[in-house]
């Protein structure tokens, strides 16, 4: 005779997750020459176990956006030159490791997209390069799908 199973079946119910997206924006931003508009993100902080991070300092005192999300998006525009520098940290206590460094060409819009947010932490940094003061229009996106 058949055993039952040792542990019971579980109900199938449909589930349909709910897209998730955290943004820092910047419009028309007078920034000056080697000025920087910064957007930091903490990716696991509300869906992780507190006690699987690691002891330390966040890495940089920039303040982070809590975001739950595997994809980073950029969007810059800026009406001079200049850099555009995505970085990712392991854990607090860890340093910011360069992912991705792309130069923004005067009056052309650069944007990456999807790029896999493989750290804890996401920092990505725009900095005004032309000599002059610029305006920029400036977006970080996390988002999950």
């Amino acid at each position: 005779m058949p055993q039952p199973p040792l542990t019971p079946f579980l109900s199938r119910e449909l589930v349909r997750s709910i897209p998730f997206a955290a943004q820092v924006t910047n419009r028309n931003a007078a920034l000056a020459n080697a000025g920087t508009i910064i957007a930091a993100f903490d990716i696991a902080n509300r869906i992780s176990d507190p006690n699987s991070f690691i002891v330390g300092a966040n890495p940089s005192a920039d303040p982070t956006i809590v975001a739950v999300g595997p994809n980073l998006d950029v969007l810059v525009f800026s009406v001079g030159a200049g850099t555009l520098l995505v970085e990712y940290a392991v854990d607090s206590g860890c340093l910011y490791r360069s992912i991705s460094n792309s130069v923004v060409p005067a009056g052309v819009a650069t944007n990456i997209s999807g790029l896999r947010i493989t750290g804890r932490f996401a920092r990505v940094t725009f900095t005004n390069t032309s000599g002059a003061a610029s305006l920029v229009e400036f977006g970080a996106y996390v988002r999950s799908a």
